[in-house]
């Protein structure tokens, strides 16, 4: 079964971090389907080139169009080579290119909801036009919204790690991003998955958590000797997370998120206190999160 991927591009072509990532990451490339998307924005960011000289209103909106348009293809067009001379099959390589209509954030989150994706992917910078003015303000602003989708930051991803940090808990997050995990490294033998407890004194029956988040995993088809457990004491549940994916240099830190939506007409999906320290700090690593 082929994994479906949407990819945020942005204005930056020298932070395709995503696209980078997915090339060094996975080794079955032709079991993948990677779907580029830039959003463009529909006002004048500060590295909008001004024309020297004033146009009527109706040329500057054009002028404006026709720079993100070529800006987002450049940047489309650059993440779709380096897909395809890593190894991706092109007619499995897709871009859409978008105006933006509700917001940047809630466009990415209607278009991973559309396409029925596996998973979205974030770069760190993104586009120049967010609603905020850092890609890891623009991952937080969509971890805010509904969304029923696995995300991945890619901030800084260093090249050449390996191996999966399956950070557990007794929640349900936890459980469905342990799914997501096995669902994703089934096939990638290069990988083995630590599922990890950090015991700060608030949880219990962490041997039978670690053991539902192995059958998750096995169920999925990952082979049992890629898998591997560990408790570690901690007060402080964050630190030990980011230690352990730093000490053991860990592609992957993935964990899920807690928090029940509001009542209501509109629906939040809030990012539990511990999944958030880990977002804000993690830089290497890529993050996988679920709700």
């Amino acid at each position: 079964m082929d994994k479906s991927l949407l990819v945020a591009v942005g204005d930056d072509m020298s932070s395709l971090h995503g696209v980078r990532f997915l090339s060094s990451f996975f080794s079955q490339k032709e079991n993948m389907e990677v779907t580029l998307c830039y959003i463009a924005p529909t006002s004048v960011s500060k590295d909008f080139q001004v024309p020297a000289q004033p146009l009527r209103p109706q040329r500057l909106d054009q002028e404006i169009t026709a720079q993100y348009s070529r800006t987002g293809h450049e940047s489309i067009d650059a993440g779709i080579d380096i897909l395809l001379s890593k190894g991706f099959q092109k007619p499995k390589v897709t871009a859409k290119y978008r105006g933006k209509r509700l917001g940047t954030v809630k466009d990415l989150v209607q278009e991973g909801k559309r396409g029925n994706y596996d998973a979205v992917l974030l770069g760190r910078r993104g586009y120049v036009l967010f609603e905020q003015a850092l890609a890891a303000s623009v991952s937080r602003q969509m971890l805010d919204q509904t969304v029923d989708f696995p995300i991945w930051i890619c901030r800084q991803p260093e090249e050449g790690r390996r191996h999966v940090l399956l950070c557990m808990d007794p929640s349900e997050p936890s459980m469905r991003i342990a799914d997501h995990v096995g669902f994703m490294l089934k096939d990638e033998k290069q990988h083995d998955v630590k599922l990890l407890c950090v015991d700060d004194g608030g949880q219990e029956n962490m041997n039978h958590t670690l053991e539902k988040g192995k059958q998750l995993l096995l169920v999925n088809g990952v082979d049992e000797e890629r898998i591997t457990s560990q408790i570690i004491k901690a007060s402080n549940v964050p630190e030990a997370i980011l230690s352990e994916a730093d000490r053991n240099a860990y592609a992957v830190v993935a964990m899920g998120r807690g928090g029940a939506p509001q009542k209501g007409l509109f629906k939040k999906w809030f990012i539990g206190s511990r999944s958030l320290k880990v977002f804000e700090t993690i830089s290497k690593s890529v993050l996988w999160l679920s709700r």
